[in-house]
């Protein structure tokens, strides 16, 4: 489910396992390019062409390393969404029941005509509404912000491969 203040858990799960099923793709065309590294080492190929042959597969150990770590950090990442969505729901329906309302994670009061009764209802359960959606706040930020050094740490680690496989590649 889509929710506007944590995001959208399926797409993150869903991109998540596509990438690490393509890494697992690619580990196959490893291990193919592995054997036919080793058949040209046995028949005396010029050095060159397994050279060449053993760059591609550190490049491709880099991809498949990177594509695993990201897609598994986009899955962690969707079940946190997944769990903050629905512990924001609680926190809406608690905050619904003190007679406040939640707007992103701020629980404050709506407008209206209240009774003494309820104003004071609402002073006294707004203070704790309020630190639970601080702390939901707190755990989004920590989630994103490792989904994000993650991607960020992958992306240039695949930019430092990709020109080092441009780098050594014949003209």
């Amino acid at each position: 489910m889509i929710d506007g203040m944590t995001g959208d858990p399926g797409s993150c799960s869903q991109l998540g396992g596509s990438m690490r099923s393509a890494a697992a793709r690619l580990v196959v065309l490893r291990d193919e390019l592995h054997e036919r590294s080793a058949d040209l080492r046995r028949t005396n190929a010029a050095p060159r062409v397994v050279d060449l042959v053993e760059a591609d597969m550190r490049l491709l150990d880099a991809v498949v390393d990177r594509l695993d770590v990201g897609g598994a950090a986009l899955q962690r990442y969707a079940q946190e969404l997944a769990e903050l969505g629905e512990d924001i729901r609680r926190l809406e329906g608690a905050a619904t029941d003190a007679g406040l309302e939640l707007h992103g994670l701020r629980v404050v009061e709506p407008w209206g005509v209240l009774t003494t009764e309820l104003a004071r209802q609402r002073h006294r359960a707004q203070p704790a509404l309020q630190q639970q959606a601080d702390r939901l706040a707190s755990r989004l930020g920590r989630a994103r912000g490792l989904a994000a050094r993650t991607m960020t740490e992958s992306t240039g680690l695949l930019a430092a491969a990709a020109a080092s496989a441009r780098t050594r590649s014949p003209a």
